[in-house]
């Protein structure tokens, strides 16, 4: 059966949140005691000083049950904040705080307040719906800033008022906790969701706690309270005696975007059995490498030559307290600098004359020049975690931000240039690092760019040369999947994921092979079947099943079926994105039933955000079945007359029902608005043809 591609299926931003911690409530119970968790408390008593550095940390305290102690944002006196049409009211009714929101269309809601969460830089407000959803309210208070925002103005970056079907107005799917802060913002969380009754009976611990970085903590409680310290020994993952991989592993669940492949990691597990971290991007990253959005730390860090080349163990431990996450902002330069200053002890004893700056000053502090606070596109700023030094040509050239202008922002990047080149021109050792890094930076403003073709020579490059890092040779793998036809591509793609030994390359090649239809490729994809990491055997199975749905009908791989079911029944239950694509695949294997009812699964999710709902209105044509579609059009016309969704959708129908120079206006509208989609230029061709009408050159 031809495959065939719908509009729509709404891509989903998440929504960024900071920190989770709130009192455990009978509605948002922890874990149960048979999973093997005890909870913190268990731990003070023998744990005191450990346990009173967490309880002060932002790990403890960065969400609560709302209370005078945990509201950060100003709910006293009249408290209305008004974004481009909006307005939100935030007060007290008795013990409850409130919210009124004012939508787009002059409709008001008031909703209580369940939870709040943040308290460093952003502090959100969450609501409770009836089917057990938690929301995020559409109004936070920016604690750096001292005054209320609208989501759109920072953690949903745009110019203009959400309306009410948008994918992150505050009552849809792009703001629910279960489905995009969950496995980060809790402890031991499983989602429970029901896809029957779309209702939601999550259970997690709120803070993140002693078990989140330990592991579960019954055995190792109950062998020290029969005083057996034999049996207590190995019972939780102690940071420092894991390798240096592992002990990064234990925080990068949180400090890292990912894609989830199954519940329940402990530290001291595989992490490559349960996580796939993202890597470079585009739309996420400038082209020296560094975040350019909210990515935690992982992906940065993990480029940063410090790490990859000290003889000690740098890992996050080395400049966080693990329990206390205190920071050395309010230390002296002497301070703050000895972190670094312990292996770069040359530059203890001669500070200025590398710095160039008075040695109190901050310009003499190692993180404002080798960690500068980045802006990111939330209204936040975090310090870069890829430790590199200042490169102002990167931002004359490429556009990434450096440290020197960062602080000197009245100055342009060629003055900073010129002191850089003043002070390290002829420094041998910054000269190759400034080589390696502009020579990077060439090959990835192109690799990132969505309209550039792909640079295949130096991405295969990057996949077979000594010393290039986990990031790089990853992103090299992710960004060869856009060269589907060129042989040498697929032949580094095949060396990567039969040879590489790291699992997230093998991985990334698994999912570059996805669009390399060769049977080498096949081949390659079948015996990564048997690899000894779960993300690469699924990733390696969803290749195949894509290309050859009968693949899923195999009895030998029924084992690598099951982990790929609990991704995607699972973890990926109550993720909208994923209908369209499962219904897609149910229509390829000639299952229409199963489509249909994947289809209008996710309709019921996800209304009224109109993707799933534009790709039903396709199937239904697909069918033959006009006037069903017709009725689904009405909908979506209904809810946003002038969305992209809505037009093209009716343009197609016209031509389904012989009306072709109807369709036309539609379709060159949209084109004219920049809406290109395979099926709006195909409808366009279509249109033109049976109307007699000139066909339109489309660059």
């Amino acid at each position: 059966m031809r495959r065939r591609w719908w509009i729509g299926g709404g891509v989903a931003a998440l929504v960024v949140l900071v920190g989770v911690w709130w009192e455990a409530r009978r509605d948002a119970a922890p874990a149960p005691p048979d999973a093997g968790f005890v909870g913190s408390e268990a731990c003070r008593g023998c744990h005191p000083a450990a346990f009173a550095s967490w309880s002060g940390s932002f790990h403890a305290h960065n969400g609560a049950e709302p209370s005078p102690e945990a509201v950060v944002g100003d709910f006293e006196g009249d408290n209305t904040y008004s974004y481009a049409g909006t307005r939100s009211r935030m007060f007290r009714e008795g013990d409850a705080w409130k919210m009124a929101y004012t939508d787009p269309r002059g409709e008001t809601e008031v909703r209580t307040i369940d939870f709040v969460i943040g308290r460093a830089r952003h502090q959100v407000y969450l609501t409770r719906l009836e089917d057990g959803r938690l929301q995020v309210l559409p109004t936070y208070w920016n604690v750096e800033e001292g005054r209320w925002r609208d989501a759109r103005e920072g953690t949903v970056d745009g110019p203009s008022p959400l309306p009410v079907h948008h994918q992150q107005y505050w009552r849809n799917y792009g703001r629910t906790f279960q489905r995009s802060c969950l496995e980060c913002h809790a402890s031991q969380p499983r989602k429970h969701y029901d896809r029957a009754t779309q209702q939601y009976a999550s259970t997690f611990d709120p803070a993140i706690n002693c078990e989140a970085c330990h592991g579960p903590g019954a055995a190792h409680v109950g062998a020290w309270r029969a005083l057996d310290g034999e049996a207590a020994r190995g019972t939780l993952a102690d940071l420092v005696r894991l390798d240096l991989d592992g002990s990064i592993e234990a925080c990068a669940p949180c400090h890292a975007r990912k894609r989830i492949y199954a519940e329940g990691f402990a530290p001291g597990d595989d992490f490559y059995d349960f996580f796939a971290p993202h890597v470079w991007e585009p739309g996420m990253f400038f082209a020296d490498g560094r975040s350019s959005s909210l990515n935690y730390r992982w992906v940065d860090f993990m480029q940063n030559g410090c790490f990859r080349r000290t003889t000690r163990r740098m890992d996050c431990g080395f400049c966080h307290s693990p329990h206390g996450l205190e920071s050395v902002k309010d230390a002296t330069v002497t301070q703050a600098n000895a972190i670094c200053t312990g292996c770069h002890v040359g530059h203890k004893t001669q500070l200025t004359e590398h710095t160039h700056h008075p040695p109190e000053s901050d310009g003499s502090r190692c993180v404002e020049c080798h960690m500068p606070p980045m802006p990111l596109d939330l209204r936040m700023t975090v310090r870069d975690h890829t430790i590199g030094s200042p490169l102002p040509e990167l931002t004359r050239d490429f556009g990434a931000p450096n440290a020197c202008n960062g602080c000197h922002d009245d100055r342009d990047a060629g003055w900073a240039q010129g002191f850089v080149e003043q002070w390290f021109g002829d420094d041998p050792h910054f000269q190759g690092y400034r080589s390696r890094m502009r020579a990077r930076a060439e090959v990835l403003s192109v690799a990132l760019s969505h309209d550039a073709p792909v640079p295949v020579a130096p991405l295969t490059a990057w996949l077979s040369e000594p010393g290039r890092s986990l990031i790089e040779r990853a992103s090299a793998a992710h960004f060869l999947r856009r060269a589907p036809t060129s042989p040498e591509a697929t032949a580094a793609l095949l060396d990567a994921l039969k040879s590489d030994p790291h699992p997230l390359v093998r991985y990334a090649a698994a999912d570059g092979l996805e669009t390399h239809r060769t049977p080498l490729a096949d081949g390659a994809l079948r015996a990564a079947l048997e690899d000894d990491r779960r993300i690469v055997r699924v990733r390696a199975y969803q290749a195949l099943i894509v290309r050859d749905p009968s693949v899923a009908d195999e009895p030998g791989l029924a084992d690598v079926r099951a982990e790929y079911d609990v991704r995607e029944k699972v973890i990926r239950a109550d993720d909208p994105r994923s209908k369209s694509m499962d219904a897609l695949w149910h229509f390829q294997r000639g299952d229409t039933a199963a489509a249909e009812a994947t289809l209008r699964e996710g309709v019921a999710m996800t209304w009224p955000v109109p993707g799933v709902r534009a790709d039903l209105v396709q199937f239904l044509l697909e069918q033959g079945r006009l006037d069903e579609a017709e009725r689904e059009i009405e909908i979506l016309e209904r809810a946003d007359p002038q969305g992209i969704a809505a037009r093209s959708s009716r343009a197609v129908l016209h031509l389904a029902r012989g009306r072709p120079a109807d369709a036309l206006p539609l379709l060159d509208a949209l084109l004219d608005e920049g809406v290109r989609t395979p099926l709006i230029e195909q409808a366009r061709g279509a249109a033109a043809a049976r109307a007699g009408a000139p066909q339109r050159h489309l660059p």
